[in-house]
């Protein structure tokens, strides 16, 4: 059964915050549903880059009211006849293009609904080719956000929805680097039993608690906010001071 609505609506989109994108899509969901309540996700998405995006939709897994719409907008393919989705799981709303940017939220939860949105069906004209979260994802968020269309009018049921790349599947490695260059893993907290230390960029790391444990310019591993493993440089920048990016393999050490 889909939550009810709260009229929380997220956003996620590789925009930036240079040109009025943000902005405009904001507009597009206060247009739709004016007493929405509107929280940024991020708008620093690397341009384009759908797996990056995958794993900061899964940061809002769990971390919100039920009922809450999470909208992402990653569509190096908008224009084309990719879909845009719906779905309904983990007890919120999630609208985004056919891509994979939901990968990690459908890994999330097995139970989830899929439908793909029908714009004509929904009285949505005058479509922009380039620009479908403005024109088609913003207004569907804040008329579902309000309850003047229920998840099951959106459209109809799908069981084909582009899975993508899990960035939580696959050997140890980092999957994301934040603004602080700390190096973040797909390895979740409960994998560390008995991990002493990890192996990275041709170190030998020690897994320490908080970053006061290791003096300022050190390096260390710890579990981070998002309850992953992380390698971090107390006062510094772990990412610059090893040279690694996201793919970098990472080995779980004991002793």
């Amino acid at each position: 059964m889909a939550p009810r609505p709260t009229g929380i609506v997220t956003l996620l989109t590789d925009f930036g915050t240079v040109d009025p994108y943000v902005g405009v899509l904001k507009g597009a969901v206060l247009r739709a549903n004016p007493r929405a309540v509107l929280v940024d996700l991020g708008h620093a998405v690397p341009p384009q880059d759908v797996q990056a995006g995958a794993f900061w939709m899964a940061a809002a897994i769990g971390r919100f009211p039920a009922g809450t719409v999470h909208v992402g907008v990653v569509d190096p393919g908008v224009g084309t006849p990719r879909r845009l989705l719906a779905v309904a799981a983990g007890d919120c709303f999630w609208l985004a293009p056919d891509n994979g940017l939901l990968a990690a939220v459908l890994r999330h939860d097995p139970d989830a609904e899929v439908r793909v949105l029908e714009p004509a069906h929904l009285g949505l004209r005058d479509i922009s080719r380039t620009f479908h979260g403005r024109d088609v994802l913003a207004p569907v968020a804040g008329w579902l956000g309000c309850g003047r269309y229920g998840f099951s009018a959106l459209g109809p049921r799908v069981a084909d929805a582009e899975r993508g790349v899990d960035p939580f599947a696959g050997a140890p490695r980092v999957v994301h680097v934040d603004a602080y260059g700390n190096l973040v893993s797909n390895v979740p907290a409960a994998r560390l039993e008995g991990v002493a230390a990890v192996g990275v960029g041709g170190r030998r790391v020690r897994v320490r608690g908080t970053y006061a444990e290791v003096p300022v310019g050190e390096l260390l591993a710890l579990v981070g906010s998002y309850g992953l493993l992380e390698i971090a440089e107390n006062g510094g920048n772990a990412a610059n001071s090893l040279g690694l990016q996201r793919g970098a393999p990472i080995d779980l050490l004991a002793g």
